[in-house]
C-alpha cells in the first residue's frame, strides 16, 4: 500500500485520468474529491462491501434455481424412461 501524506487542495494521480484531491479537512474528517471517466465506478468501502455480499447472494441463489431445475429435469426424465414412453 502507497502511503502519502497530503495538504489541501493537494492532489494524487492515478493513471492518466484519475484525480484524487482533498478538499476539506475538518478535525478528524477529510473531504475527498475524486475525478474519474463515467465508465469507472466509484463507492465507499462498505458500500462496495455490501455491493459485493448482494452480488454473491444473487449469484448463489441463481446457482441453487440451476441445481434445483437440472434435479427436477432429471426426475422428469426419469419417470418418463420408467413408464415406458
Amino acid at each position: 500500500m502507497l502511503v502519502l501524506t497530503r495538504r489541501l487542495g493537494e492532489t494524487i494521480v492515478i493513471g492518466d485520468d484519475i484525480v484524487i484531491k482533498i478538499v476539506d479537512i475538518h478535525g478528524k474528517q477529510i473531504r475527498v474529491g475524486i475525478e474519474a471517466p463515467s465508465e469507472i465506478s466509484v463507492y465507499r468501502g462498505e458500500i462496495y462491501d455490501r455491493i459485493m455480499q448482494e452480488n454473491k447472494a444473487a449469484a448463489d441463489a441463481i446457482a441453487k434455481d440451476g441445481a434445483d431445475i437440472t434435479e427436477s429435469a432429471k426426475k422428469l426424465i426419469a419417470q418418463k424412461e420408467n413408464s415406458g414412453s
